[in-house]
């Protein structure tokens, strides 16, 4: 195997050195053996200022001649390996992405990583089709004037998003921003950053209306392959801010279609907001969390009013009413994998009643996080982590997607459960 650099233009060269990779502060030997190739849809980039490592044949860490490389990977891939780099002083945060560790074997560029879902739905070459436009066009003929609409057709056709060109295209997941404001100030927040870091999208700056939204989910429900809506998008805040709004509109949404999954993608802040919201008719919640150990969990969240005893009880709220209830978790090695966060997260799982785990690599700048989370004990390794909290929680699914409940995709090319 050989180390990945890049030239200051980005230009991709091979090295004559062993590559590592890093388990949070920790240099690690790359193995082939927990690597994958390079995903078709997965994206290089060098990180500037950030000189690359290596290791000599004693395992001492050696800086390389050039600039660390890194990979972004597409949906349902987690990532096992930060980079192995070293920031100079002084430079910029990195934009705000899951950067992975790579390194070139027999030809081949390979990445830290392992495949986690395999969802049809969500399949990158199922996007950016030819008529997109047509589609955004014709719920704006449906739909005049509602600002959600508008919202999305910027997220669609400018940043990508693929739950917004599922809205339009009326199948799968439908989205349902619904807040401009939040009661975190998350490290890594992809809608508003206060410190000196771009987002990929920037943040709803209105409140839709109760209509607005029950408008909208009609709409997209009214499409021969949509099953499910969703409160909680990249592009807003936390959606349990807006009880009221959301309880109106799924009350109404939920009285249009009785079958349809009904969903809330949350931080967990608000209990009896969510028990409103169940009570109107929402049967499904996904909950963000980046750690149950509660040092952890407030560095990253900086939480306002709330703790992870709420994060813990909006879980029970959802599982006492018989609906799904899902872990968002945030993984970063060296952090995730740390025997005391398995131990806390498995437990929370069962207390929660989570019924799929799903893992998603923290897209932030991973030195900035690491500046300031408190120390862990070294990790066990993702790949080990997956295969724990899986012994562990026999029965509960583990992938990336919320899935619709009690309802078998196989008319729509996707599994019923995730392998």
């Amino acid at each position: 195997m050989r180390a990945c650099v890049a030239g200051p233009d980005g230009e991709l060269r091979t090295v004559d050195a062993r590559p590592a990779g890093r388990s949070g502060r920790r240099l690690v030997l790359l193995d082939p053996a927990g690597l994958i190739p390079l995903p078709e849809a997965a994206t290089l980039a060098h990180l500037p200022g950030r000189r690359a490592l290596g290791l000599d044949r004693e395992g001492r860490e050696v800086v390389l001649d050039g600039l660390a490389v890194a990979a972004v990977l597409p949906v349902g891939h987690l990532r096992t390996l930060l980079p192995a780099s070293r920031p100079e002083p002084g430079v910029p945060r990195l934009p705000l992405f899951g950067y992975t560790a790579v390194a070139e074997h027999r030809g081949r560029l390979m990445v830290a990583a392992a495949r986690t879902d395999r969802l049809d739905w969500w399949e990158p070459e199922r996007f950016r089709r030819s008529d997109l436009g047509a589609a955004v066009a014709a719920a704006r003929t449906a739909l005049p004037g509602n600002r959600v609409v508008e919202q999305l057709a910027v997220c669609a056709l400018e940043h990508n998003c693929y739950t917004a060109q599922n809205t339009f295209h009326r199948r799968y997941e439908g989205a349902l921003p619904a807040s401009p404001a939040c009661n975190a100030d998350c490290l890594g927040c992809i809608s508003l950053q206060p410190d000196p870091v771009p987002t990929p999208q920037p943040r709803m700056r209105y409140a839709p209306t109760a209509g607005e939204l029950a408008d909208l989910a009609a709409y997209h429900l009214g499409g021969a392959g949509a099953r499910i809506v969703s409160f909680g998008q990249g592009c807003e805040g936390e959606p349990l801010t807006r009880a009221a709004a959301l309880e109106e509109a799924t009350r109404r949404i939920r009285a249009e279609h009785p079958a349809a999954t009904i969903h809330v993608n949350t931080n967990g802040s608000s209990p009896a907001a969510l028990r409103r919201l169940v009570a109107a008719g929402l049967d499904s919640v996904r909950i963000s969390a980046i750690s149950f150990t509660d040092a952890v969990f407030r560095a990253y969240y900086r939480p306002t009013g709330y703790g992870l005893e709420d994060v813990v009880e909006c879980g029970r709220v959802m599982r006492a009413a018989g609906g799904q209830v899902c872990l968002n978790l945030l993984t970063f090695p060296g952090v995730t994998d740390a025997p005391e966060e398995l131990e806390r997260t498995v437990a929370a799982c069962r207390e929660m009643g989570v019924e799929q785990v799903q893992w998603r690599s923290l897209n932030v700048d991973h030195d900035w996080l690491l500046e300031v989370l408190p120390t862990t004990s070294p990790g066990a390794g993702m790949l080990e982590a997956l295969d724990h909290v899986r012994r562990e929680l026999p029965g509960v699914a583990h992938g990336n997607f919320t899935r619709p409940r009690a309802r078998t995709l196989s008319d729509q090319g996707a599994p019923a459960t995730i392998p």
